[in-house]
């Protein structure tokens, strides 16, 4: 069977790159029969329904996929029923929100199938099956809607062993050049989920709606030497730095140890630089020295907010401003140049607390200083800003498509 993934970034957002639909895709290609491509509606917005046509006229998928973030949700219904008015394909919703929210996503017109859970092994049960008419009763973590009801299969869950799974193949981007000219990097990860739970983030949601182990780290050297092939497959086209988006690329002492010691020793520490996401409480000088000498350039990390109360109580943080600018002068000492990430309009928040955070981000220096708008994608934050007595203006979060603008709670 073929299968297309759509990218359904109909607001112009080219700041990432999806690395779970390369990676979903990837291992269809190289692990079952199957044969999976990219629809990238980023750079097509503008005529999306004559490229998403193209594409489909092109490539006759057999069953499209989508990748559902609660940001993009306003566009993928768009796209979903685009789908099946227009081509009567079935369509298979994963991602985030649809682990999350399964049943929502099964009771939207026009979707068939639902993904709990990582997708490699559920999509692969899904094409199997319906290429050789079988029942979908038996396939974990797959949700289904029948002519007369709906059904989630029990079982959705998180492959352990990722290691075992391929390489991501890049290429299946056909704008991947438009990307590395805006932005001059590729996107690597060696872990999936992450072990915290701060309130603001829909991680914790998809923790504690799928069973299993969600955070899982790949082997360090196996890592590194992905970086290398990448880089010596995309060098030539304009690739200035890998940008690792682990959520906390620097928790384990040892495993930092070996993945920068065989970055060095492959050279790429000279050739390609690297940027990473970390958390100030699993930084100290021995961290930052090491990530200094093997080729760390940018460090990212969420400040969040000035005030130690909205920080600690309200996103969970639990890290003090002594910590915060204490790393903040290490990173400096050894070169590292550092993004701070500031969250703003959350529960309990004040004109006094966002002063706190904007005097804080003037104090702390940042070479980058992000300000993000909160948006409550987890239940605690729903409940939260109840509790300090704020309102989520439905109208309005259902049109959000993004973190940097559009406030959607009145405090």
């Amino acid at each position: 069977m073929k299968i297309s993934f759509i990218n359904p970034v109909l607001g112009g957002d080219y700041s990432a790159l999806d690395i779970g639909i390369t990676a979903l895709a990837s291992y269809l290609n190289q692990r079952t029969a199957h044969k999976a491509r990219i629809c990238d509606l980023t750079f097509n917005r503008g005529n999306w329904k004559d490229f998403l046509g193209g594409h489909i006229k092109e490539n006759r998928p057999d069953i499209i996929a989508v990748s559902a973030t609660t940001l993009y949700m306003s566009y993928i219904r768009q796209i979903v029923k685009e789908l099946k008015t227009v081509y009567h394909l079935p369509v298979v919703i994963g991602g985030y929100h649809a682990s999350i929210y399964p049943e929502e996503i099964l009771d939207m017109e026009g979707v068939d199938f639902v993904c709990v859970g990582d997708g490699e092994y559920v999509l692969a049960a899904l094409m199997d099956r319906l290429e050789n008419g079988l029942a979908l009763t038996d396939v974990p973590g797959l949700g289904v809607k029948y002519a007369d009801k709906t059904a989630i299969n029990p079982g959705g869950s998180f492959i352990k062993d990722i290691d075992s799974l391929p390489i991501a193949n890049w290429d299946l981007w056909q704008d991947l050049d438009k990307y590395f000219y805006f932005l001059g990097m590729l996107y690597f990860i060696g872990s999936r989920g992450c072990p915290y739970q701060c309130s603001y983030c829909d991680a914790v949601g998809i923790s504690q709606a799928v069973k299993g182990n969600y955070y899982r780290l790949r082997e360090p050297e196996g890592y590194a030497r992905e970086i290398a092939f990448q880089w010596d497959k995309y060098r030539n086209r304009s690739m200035r730095l890998a940008q690792l988006f682990d959520p906390v690329f620097t928790m384990d002492l040892n495993w930092l140890s070996v993945f920068c010691r065989e970055y060095k020793r492959l050279g790429l520490f000279k050739e390609l630089r690297f940027s990473a996401f970390s958390r100030v409480d699993h930084l100290d000088e021995e961290k930052i020295k090491m990530l200094g000498e093997s080729g760390c350039a940018i460090l990212r990390v969420g400040v969040e907010a000035g005030d130690d109360f909205i920080r600690d109580e309200i996103y969970g943080k639990r890290i003090s401003c002594a910590k915060i600018k204490s790393i903040f002068e290490l990173c400096r000492k050894y070169k590292i140049a550092l993004t701070a990430y500031y969250m703003l309009g959350g529960p309990a928040e004040t004109r006094e607390t966002i002063n706190k955070t904007i005097k804080l981000a003037r104090e702390l220096k940042a070479s980058r200083s992000a300000f993000f708008i909160y948006k409550p994608f987890t239940e605690a934050g729903i409940r939260q800003v109840a509790e300090h007595g704020g309102r989520i203006d439905q109208k309005l979060w259902r049109a959000a498509d993004n973190i940097t603008f559009d406030a959607v709670v009145e405090l």
